[in-house]
């Protein structure tokens, strides 16, 4: 279950439980509506509930990365790249806006979280997906222009895409008109294709991680969960990322999905 669906679920259920048992079936109709599925899984919840006495902890809890104490603060400095604030944090990254003190561009900084920094399987992983980031040359994926590595930081400096994401997007208009819809969807095949003829694939391909420009032009983003078609890592010397999601990271909390997990 993704986390904003749970969120739906969790809070129906709060307020259903709280209603008479008579009452609630009345309440799951003008709550739910045709979304059958969301009334299933309350449903589902309240039968636990019914039989086990109060449900004291939720089937799953999405680990909130964006509370976690950030790597950088605005001000620090990775090499040449000054910090300027946040631009979002997940389980492959915490990403932050700087500007670029020699050329005077802004770009985004990818930076390893500090409870991977000590683990080799994660910075071996940041550093593939570096690799593969610079195989890709294509107007609608956002570049790599290098790697930065501190004594506390280990970062990917990447081209910075002005804009919205399609999830908010979507969000803020809802379903989008038939032609901008179809001109979305075209590049953003246009850039998979791309990246499936040098044998990459993303494997985390969402609305959150495809940016729209003012001007319309889509880029996707985040290539942390990519792995080489065997084809690609064999001509490469075996170097794929296989695994298709990594749990229980080493010194963290186990149970906790690192990018999209699979439904």
């Amino acid at each position: 279950m993704i986390p904003r669906r749970w969120d739906e679920v969790s809070s129906l259920y709060e307020a259903a439980v709280q209603l008479p048992v008579a009452d609630r079936s009345r309440f799951l109709d003008s709550s739910c509506g045709n979304d059958p599925d969301l009334r299933a899984q309350v449903e589902q919840l309240l039968a636990h509930e019914d039989r086990n006495g109060p449900l004291d902890r939720p089937v799953w809890v999405p680990h909130d990365f964006a509370a976690e104490a950030p790597a950088l603060n605005e001000g620090d400095s990775v090499g040449p790249y000054r910090v300027e604030g946040t631009l979002g944090a997940g389980g492959m990254g915490e990403v932050y806006r700087a500007r670029d003190t020699r050329l005077g561009r802004i770009v985004a900084l990818k930076v390893l979280p500090a409870r991977f920094s000590d683990d080799p399987e994660r910075r071996a992983r940041f550093q593939r997906e570096a690799q593969i980031l610079a195989a890709l040359n294509h107007p609608h994926i956002a570049a790599i222009h290098g790697v930065e590595e501190t004594a506390t930081a280990r970062a990917l400096v990447l081209e910075f895409v002005a804009g919205e994401s399609l999830a908010a997007r979507l969000a803020r208009s809802g379903a989008l008109v038939e032609s901008v819809a179809i001109d979305i969807a075209l590049q953003i095949a246009d850039a998979l294709a791309a990246a499936h003829l040098v044998g990459v694939i993303h494997r985390d391909l969402k609305p959150a991680n495809v940016q729209i420009t003012a001007e319309g032009t889509v880029k996707v983003l985040d290539f942390g969960l990519a792995r080489l078609s065997e084809a690609s890592a064999n001509a490469r010397g075996g170097d794929a990322i296989t695994s298709p999601v990594i749990t229980a990271p080493a010194g963290g909390e186990p149970g906790v999905i690192l990018g999209t997990a699979p439904i």
